[in-house]
């Protein structure tokens, strides 16, 4: 598991709003916020089978037709 690096968060928009008071996340807490956040997206695997099932139907119209 690996982390974005330090400072990402304000590119993506996904910074905290409470930053700059001093104390800064462990990392620990860091994995935590990271993967509750949706930065990690559950839907993945989803995503990934949609796209195996679509380019299984794709291949079968390309050789029904031939």
């Amino acid at each position: 598991m690996s982390l974005p690096t330090r400072g990402t968060g304000l590119l993506t928009g996904s910074a905290r709003t409470e930053r700059g008071l001093g104390t800064s996340l462990t990392e620990t807490e860091r994995l935590e916020r990271h993967y509750a956040t949706g930065a990690y997206p559950a839907y993945r695997p989803l995503w990934v089978a949609g796209l195996a099932l679509a380019s299984g139907l794709l291949i079968l119209l390309v050789f029904k037709k031939t």
